[in-house]
């Protein structure tokens, strides 16, 4: 599979998929985590109408403090390969 990186004025940002995968979850449940604004967190900018692009540290600071997820916030990020 190749590695896709993208970027929004020289910040990497990710798409939901992109998102999912970094943090573990579903495609559906990411998507659910940012349509209903749960993470308070707009898109940087859309890749088309139907694809959001997200700042990836935000997102990640986003979900880092998501309550409920033990001592510190959210679940830990997968390592990058």
């Amino acid at each position: 599979m190749p590695d896709i990186r993208i970027t929004v004025d020289g910040r990497p940002a990710l798409t939901t998929a992109m998102a999912a995968r970094r943090h573990g979850r579903t495609d559906a449940a990411m998507r659910d985590l940012l349509s209903a604004r749960r993470l308070n967190l707009d898109p940087v900018e859309m890749l088309d109408p139907r694809t959001p692009l997200y700042d990836v540290e935000a997102l990640d600071a986003a979900i880092d403090a998501m309550p409920g997820r033990g001592v510190g916030g959210g679940r830990p990020r997968r390592a990058e390969s």
